[in-house]
């Protein structure tokens, strides 16, 4: 097994920083490419990979992993084309970007895997969301399975599910930083200094996550408990329901999903 990497940003360090920890590709059998000269030499310091010299030379490499900006793709696509001949599986992060359109652009037998990771990949904890193009076969499905997997948990789903799963899980963690963001702000407010309302807030979002994850009974169900009748809770959700807070985020949540439907070439 060899793996290229081409682009060293923060998934594409992130993959590789899991893949290098689990062991389960020798160090010297990985080779990344970036622009940054800085962050190419970086990442191959730290995590003791080999250095490519071009997109082209990595995309030699067995599996090929495109850690890159949708509006990136074309230019790469225009580089790595001549290295293909051999069939490499290819693995695509690039959000919007459908498998179609990458087996429009390669050798018609070349597999492709897309995957929509999430931010918390980057401590091990994140979650992607995967689906096979028309080429791939069960090997490269679970090859893909297995690079994702070194950074967090991995659930197959249809490709037309994508836009949903961006919306989702894939800009999911922005909602939940938001909302820690706000409840230190008021924390603040209420009188709490800054590192005790923080260390509050990130308990309680850790607690609750854990709570849930383990526990057999859904969202709403946890949540009712926690909100006694004529309680504190119960005034901060009177707050809450009068402002339409729900309705608002299912919004936003369509929003992002009608954007990445838009981005979709």
């Amino acid at each position: 097994m060899t793996i290229g990497v081409i682009g060293c940003g923060n998934m594409g360090s992130a993959l590789i920083r899991g893949l290098v920890r689990s062991r389960w590709v020798l160090q010297k059998r990985v080779t990344a490419w970036d622009p940054d000269g800085k962050v190419l030499s970086r990442i191959v310091r730290t995590y003791g990979i080999r250095r490519g010299g071009s997109n082209a030379e990595v995309a030699q490499a067995k599996v090929i992993l495109l850690a890159v900006k949708p509006q990136q793709m074309e230019e790469v696509f225009q580089e790595i084309r001549p290295s293909l001949d051999n069939r490499p599986l290819l693995i695509s992060i690039a959000a919007g970007i459908p498998t179609e359109w990458i087996q429009k652009r390669v050798p018609r037998s070349v597999p492709v895997v897309r995957v929509m990771p999430n931010t918390p990949a980057l401590v091990g904890a994140g979650i992607s969301a995967i689906a096979p193009g028309r080429a791939a076969k069960t090997k490269d499905l679970q090859i893909a399975k297995r690079i994702f997997a070194c950074v967090g948990e991995v659930v197959e789903v249809p490709e037309e599910w994508m836009n949903a799963v961006t919306a989702v899980s894939g800009s999911g963690p922005a909602y939940f930083f938001f909302l820690m963001e706000q409840m230190i702000r008021a924390g603040i407010a209420l009188g709490l200094p800054l590192q005790v309302a923080r260390r509050l807030v990130l308990g309680t979002a850790k607690g609750a996550v854990r709570l849930a994850t383990v526990s057999k009974e859904e969202p709403a169900f946890l949540r009712a408990r926690v909100t006694s009748k004529g309680g504190t809770t119960e005034a901060a959700f009177r707050v809450f329901e009068g402002a339409g807070l729900a309705d608002l985020l299912q919004r936003g949540i369509r929003a992002a999903a009608q954007r990445a439907k838009e981005l979709t070439p």
